[in-house]
């Protein structure tokens, strides 16, 4: 299929334009493993660490709303400190807590920026406006910043900044008003097909991208495997 008369396209940005250069984006596995004893924890009954992980979950999903990157410092400062009281075994002190979580924010080596994700801006650049919308924290912007990709883009709505995530109306909402388009004039692009399901509620016409090793779509919305595919359906 294609897609007639479109003037926006709003991308998210994890496993779209990059990805986690260490497991996933709750911690940079490289650096944790640094700090534990990775055997121990794979040891470890797998009901408590899911736990753990909830827990952290859960704090994130209740401090949506930051910032500042020292905000987010603190935050994942927070994070840690839950998964080393429920995982005692683990023996994390304050310092490499402090650590794991200075990396987490302040890396920008922790991503691997797409190597078609410049090339199809540049193409897109100039025949549509381009805009962001991301669950993300403060650190975005030195993100994009690192990868080359902050030009390319003419709005950006982030969850920090909203106070919600995706696929919250709101998100779509302060992405339509920036842009200053009607829905039907506008793609999302997104690999989670709730996040879609919420742009499609907006009447915005969403697009799930598969890059993400295990991601199955359900046929629902048009499908591309990388960015650069979607060059074929505008």
């Amino acid at each position: 299929m294609k897609f007639h008369g479109i003037k926006g396209i709003f991308f998210d940005v994890g496993w779209t334009l990059l990805s986690p250069r260490y497991g996933g984006w709750l911690y940079n596995s490289g650096t944790l493993n640094k700090h534990i004893d990775t055997d121990l924890y794979r040891s470890l009954p797998e009901e408590r660490r899911n736990a753990a992980h909830d827990l952290a979950l859960a704090y994130i999903s209740d401090n949506t709303r930051l910032d500042t990157e020292d905000e987010e410092y603190e935050m994942f400062c927070s994070i840690y400190r839950i998964i080393a009281d429920e995982l005692p075994e683990l023996g994390l002190t304050p310092g490499q807590i402090d650590a794991i979580a200075h990396d987490k924010v302040y890396n920008m080596e922790n991503y691997i920026y797409f190597d078609d994700a410049i090339p199809t801006l540049e193409t897109l650049r100039g025949k549509y406006r381009l805009g962001v919308i991301s669950d993300t924290s403060p650190s975005i912007k030195q993100m994009l910043d690192y990868g080359g990709l902050t030009p390319y883009f003419d709005t950006f709505t982030y969850s920090c900044a909203v106070g919600v995530c995706k696929p919250d109306v709101r998100m779509y909402a302060d992405a339509l008003e920036k842009m200053g388009l009607s829905p039907s004039e506008t793609i999302f692009i997104d690999d989670i097909e709730s996040n879609l399901d919420g742009a499609a509620d907006a009447d915005i016409n969403p697009v799930h991208i598969t890059y993400k090793p295990g991601t199955i779509p359900s046929g629902k919305y048009p499908v591309i495997s990388k960015i650069s595919e979607l060059l074929k359906l505008l």
